[in-house]
C-alpha cells in the first residue's frame, strides 16, 4: 500500500523528515519557523517522539500561498523597460552641428 497518498477524510501524521519534502523548506528554515511558533504545533506520540498532522501542514502552506501578491507579467515589464530605455537613448542624442563656412 502506498503511504504517500491520503484517503479522503483521514489525516496522517508526518515525521519531521517528511515535512521538508512536502513544504519545500530546508530543515534549518523549518526549525526557524517552529522556534518562532509560526509553524503548526506537533502532536506528541510518545515521550520522545512527535509528529505533524499533514492537514495542518497543507493548511499552513495554503495560508502562505494566499498571502502572496499577484503574479507579475514578465512581458509587460520587459516592454516598459525597453520603451523607457529607447526614450532615454533618443533624448540623449545631440542635434547635428551645423558647420558654417
Amino acid at each position: 500500500m502506498d503511504t504517500t497518498k491520503t484517503i479522503p477524510g483521514t489525516c496522517r501524521l508526518m515525521r519531521i523528515r517528511e515535512v521538508p519534502k512536502l513544504s519545500g523548506l530546508s530543515r534549518a528554515t523549518l526549525y526557524r519557523e517552529i522556534k518562532s511558533h509560526t509553524f503548526p504545533a506537533p502532536v506528541k506520540l510518545s515521550s520522545r517522539s512527535v509528529g505533524r498532522l499533514q492537514d495542518d501542514v497543507t493548511q499552513w502552506l495554503d495560508l502562505r500561498t494566499s498571502q502572496r501578491g499577484p503574479a507579475y507579467q514578465p512581458n509587460r515589464q520587459i516592454e516598459s523597460h525597453n520603451s523607457s530605455k529607447q526614450k532615454t537613448i533618443k533624448s540623449a542624442r545631440r542635434p547635428a552641428r551645423v558647420v558654417s563656412e
